[in-house]
């Protein structure tokens, strides 16, 4: 009986041992070799009359892998990946892939270089490359690096707006979006203490609709479009935050004493790395250096409140305004560089990162 015991025991380990060396297996894979990157073009000048026709596509070779084992293609993690660099000392873009190609429409193309600092009408570089990663601790392997001479256009005026306009109608410098289109406009704006203005559904003398205040004493924030308006008027110089709101008719200010960038490179403080405003550019700067890319992204805290900052958004190089708990906006760049806000069009709050 007891030799029967042991012989069950040993056939029982033997069949253990068997079904381990074939679920635990490690597979050899081969064939694993960088993609060729290529182009429908290389110079390519953005129309805005046709913004949804086609006017980049990418295209690489997929490699068949070899395995010892079953493998799918899937495993195989591909990225595009942009940059204003040759050398790519900093990616502006990654765009994650299934396919062997990626398309880019002249409203897609003209909104990502326009995110990168492109200046419209001016024909810049940008480059691609193709990144495959068959596993977090594997090597990337990278294509060819790609130039692409891209010319951007003039980003059209398709949003719901009301434009600021000075005493006399002589100069639009600042614009509020209702990017809701319920009514209620917001927007960032530097003027000087006094500050007088209109607010108009068009940059225009002759706009169809002005808004000023309403011309009594006392309603400094009361919109008010009749023909006898007062202009409106601002106390407080320098960057102010202006929400207008054309259901209730009024507007309010807020001065914005301060943005800070927090995150995990510096234990999320909200004052260690405040931004700079660059008056001739009209956009916020900070150097920053990070060991790692940010788990949970970067936050802009205005006037360091964590109830009122800067966070991520579905769109690459857009960041939304919140005042509610939510996520960052992704960063991925590991050293010292530049991070640039600019606020300029508040339909789409736009941020870039920079090599130094």
């Amino acid at each position: 009986m007891k030799r029967l015991y042991y012989y069950v025991v040993v056939g029982f380990v033997l069949l253990l041992l068997a079904a381990c060396e074939k679920e635990g297996g490690t597979p050899t894979i081969t064939n694993v070799e960088p993609a060729t990157l290529t182009a429908s073009k290389t110079e390519v000048l953005l129309e805005a009359t046709t913004p949804k026709a086609v006017a980049l596509q990418l295209m690489w070779n997929i490699n068949e892998l070899q395995s010892t084992e079953k493998i799918a293609l899937s495993q195989m993690k591909t990225t595009v990946q942009f940059s204003t660099s040759a050398s790519f000392a900093s990616v502006g873009r990654s765009v994650d892939v299934v396919s062997a190609s990626l398309s880019y429409t002249n409203q897609q193309l003209n909104s990502m270089v326009l995110a990168l600092g492109f200046v419209p009408l001016e024909q810049q570089p940008v480059y691609a490359r193709v990144v495959c990663r068959l596993a977090p601790n594997v090597e990337p392997l990278y294509s060819n690096v790609l130039e692409l001479a891209v010319t951007a256009f003039e980003p059209v005026e398709d949003g719901d707006y009301l434009f600021m306009a000075n005493s006399d109608f002589s100069a639009f410098p600042w614009k509020l979006c209702a990017r809701l289109e319920d009514g209620i406009y917001d927007g960032f704006v530097q003027v000087d203490q006094w500050y007088n203005f209109y607010l108009a559904n068009e940059a225009s003398a002759d706009a169809s609709t002005i808004y000023g205040s309403y011309p009594v004493d006392g309603n400094q924030y009361v919109l008010y479009a009749g023909d006898d308006r007062w202009n409106c008027w601002t106390n407080n110089g320098g960057y102010l935050y202006l929400r207008a709101d054309v259901n209730e008719m009024a507007w309010s200010e807020t001065v914005i004493r301060s943005l800070s960038v927090t995150g995990d490179f510096n234990a999320w403080s909200p004052s260690a790395n405040p931004m700079v405003y660059d008056q001739e550019q009209q956009v916020w700067t900070v150097t920053i250096t990070t060991t790692a890319p940010e788990q949970w992204g970067m936050k802009i805290l205005i006037n360091e409140s964590w109830s009122w900052f800067f966070g991520g958004s579905e769109t690459e190089g857009v960041c939304n305004l919140y005042t509610a708990d939510a996520d960052g906006f992704a960063y991925e760049e590991v050293g010292t560089y530049r991070l640039i806000l600019d606020l300029r069009d508040p339909k789409a709050f736009r941020y870039r990162v920079e090599p130094l």
